[in-house]
């Protein structure tokens, strides 16, 4: 077979898949589903800055208003916990806001990787909390090795109380989200065996 043969035969192909009739309609009640978890998911982000601004705004005075001996570090500690946080929702939700291709398929698969994607903002939370008490164990331990006298935490009792709200609320949250994740599952699997058989 020649090149030209083989040039006319991916033509005429071509030609042929040009012609077959394509389904691109998106029945309504996918194109409301999604569009409902769309709203959704701004109505978070929008949340999520705020939370972020607020939380900022309010660790950075706090520690630049006492005095202690290593203000630049808790700085530091806190804004790169701050960052990893927002680098990590900015991440996640990357792909998610509109379908490759205006097709029911492509909305179906849509709604069921913005689940996945909710389901791996609970496994971060419970990392994120992990991972702070983990460098702050190590940093105490580091305090207290080089012979500072100063506490790292002045007011052990008030922290406790305010991370096991946390640590009560994350529970909540998790349980939450594994339930209405199972919920909406159910429905983009039903609408898969409704519209794409």
């Amino acid at each position: 077979m020649s090149g030209t043969d083989s040039d006319k035969q991916w033509l005429e192909l071509e030609k042929i898949w040009k012609q077959l009739p394509v389904n691109t309609e998106v029945p309504a009640a996918i194109l409301k589903w999604v569009r409902r978890q769309e709203r959704r998911m701004r109505l978070v982000v929008a949340f999520e800055w705020l939370v972020v601004l607020g939380v900022g705004i309010y660790v950075v005075v706090a520690i630049l208003n006492k005095d202690q001996s290593d203000v630049i570090l808790r700085l530091a500690f806190a804004l790169s916990m701050l960052a990893l946080a927002v680098g990590f929702s900015m991440t996640n939700r990357r792909g998610l806001w509109a379908p490759l291709e205006e097709s029911a398929k492509a909305y179906v698969d849509l709604g069921l990787l913005r689940l996945k994607r909710k389901r791996r903002e609970v496994h971060f939370s419970w990392f994120f909390l992990f991972l702070q008490m983990f460098l702050i164990g190590i940093w105490s331990y580091a305090r207290a090795y080089s012979g500072s006298t100063e506490p790292l935490i002045r007011h052990p009792q008030e922290v406790l109380i305010v991370f096991s709200g946390f640590v009560v609320f994350l529970i909540l949250y998790s349980v939450y989200i594994y339930r209405r994740t199972g919920r909406e599952k159910m429905v983009l699997k039903s609408f898969q065996k409704k519209y794409l058989k």
